[in-house]
């Protein structure tokens, strides 16, 4: 990526996750599962982990430690309390969270629920190449199961 490209997504110049869309019920990589305080929770389309969601902060910040004080532990309440979440409608045995950002400067977390005998064990979910499909249906079903371990 051209420098130039990477200050602009910094400032949020053309940033994808500072677009509409990520309040949308539904776009062509993820479906909203809810508004948080602060975030977006977001099933991924790509299920490489059942339950394999995305939390998108609402505003446009980089990293977390530029949020203020009170910014950040609301943030970071949404993130636990999605993790629980996902625990609990996943029977999971662990919950992986990934802070990253090199392709898209703008703060969000991949949130992984891990289930004993995954594909990846001892090391974290792949998220790239061919996930397993899944249906529009098992993608509602899942939704489903999150939004009821949210409430």
């Amino acid at each position: 990526m051209p420098r130039e490209h990477w200050d602009a997504l910094v400032r949020g110049d053309g940033c994808p996750l500072c677009l509409d869309e990520v309040a949308e019920p539904d776009n062509p990589f993820s479906i909203l599962i809810a508004d948080l305080p602060t975030s977006y929770l977001r099933l991924a389309r790509t299920q490489y982990v059942p339950g394999y969601c995305v939390l998108i902060h609402k505003r446009h910040a980089r990293e977390p430690h530029e949020l203020n004080v009170p910014g950040r532990a609301a943030f970071f309440e949404d993130m636990l309390r999605a993790g629980s979440a996902l625990e609990r409608a996943f029977d999971a045995v662990k919950v992986n969270y990934q802070i990253l950002g090199n392709a898209i400067p703008h703060l969000h977390v991949h949130i992984t629920p891990r289930r004993y005998g995954d594909p990846y064990p001892g090391m974290p979910a792949e998220l790239d190449g061919d996930p397993p499909a899944t249906t529009d249906a098992e993608l509602a079903r899942r939704v489903a199961l999150i939004r009821a371990a949210l409430a």
